[in-house]
């Protein structure tokens, strides 16, 4: 009896071995941490009113809003970096403000059909070159600044035929007031090249417009510039300069008896 005591002592202290050495063996199996899908945001532009064909593009009818990029790519949504909006972009046809801006909405100069819509439907391209003023090739002038014309004329004759011998009744005025400019044709690239090289410019006005500067045209001199130098009722009259350049010369004349 005590043999088979001593016997099963025995095999009960090799099984406790085995089993605790089994557990030191074998590692536990790591957990797995769960991976927690990031939800990615994507910015995209959305009008905030509604908007016209040939309006052009300005942020004033746009906000930048984030949405989940799975919502961006099903709904076929533009992002905002993909969108190219540069300095004279118009909107190609009526949108309403709620509208996700897409890139087919927009057009921009050197689009095939820009220059047509860029017009829009009360306008017509004038061809304006620098042969008739200089300040187009000094003053720098982009695809969608505004110009003014503003024209040298006399009330009782034509200054192209008499030309400036009667400068008593000689006004410049603004005639045609914040034209968009839809095409630059030509411009130098640097001071060597401005010799040679004419600046032109494609602008959008009303047809009674273009009327006014031929009329004025023929009668007179024209002469562009940005509209943000001047105002719409911009007027210089040459008596005015005479009765300064006759005050000062009268003060000179005082001064030196």
């Amino acid at each position: 009896m005590s043999r088979l005591f001593i016997f099963v002592i025995i095999f009960g202290i090799v099984l406790f071995s085995i089993f605790s050495l089994e557990e030191f063996l074998i590692a536990p199996q790591p957990e797995v941490a769960a991976v927690e899908n990031k939800v990615r945001e994507v910015e995209v532009a959305r009008l905030v009113r509604d908007v016209s064909r040939s309006e052009s593009v300005d942020k004033t009818s746009l906000e930048f809003i984030s949405l989940n990029e799975t919502a961006v790519v099903s709904q076929n949504i533009t992002p905002a970096r993909e969108l190219k909006l540069t300095k004279g972009s118009v909107f190609g046809d009526d949108y309403k403000a709620g509208s996700f801006l897409l890139s087919d909405m927009v057009s921009n100069p050197g689009d095939k059909g820009y220059l047509m819509l860029s017009i829009g439907d009360k306008y017509v391209p004038y061809f304006y070159s620098s042969d008739d003023n200089q300040a187009i090739d000094t003053i720098p002038i982009a695809v969608g600044d505004r110009v003014s014309f503003v024209a040298t004329t006399a009330a009782t004759h034509n200054i192209k035929e008499a030309g400036y011998a009667e400068i008593t009744d000689i006004t410049s005025r603004v005639i045609v007031d914040d034209a968009k400019v839809i095409q630059v044709l030509s411009a130098p690239q640097n001071q060597q090249e401005q010799e040679e090289v004419d600046s032109s410019l494609l602008i959008a006005l009303t047809v009674e417009q273009v009327l006014q500067l031929e009329m004025a045209r023929k009668l007179g001199d024209i002469t562009l510039v940005p509209s943000r130098l001047t105002g719409n009722t911009l007027s210089v009259k040459s008596s005015d300069v005479i009765e300064r350049l006759s005050g000062v010369r009268e003060m000179r004349a005082g001064e030196a008896q």
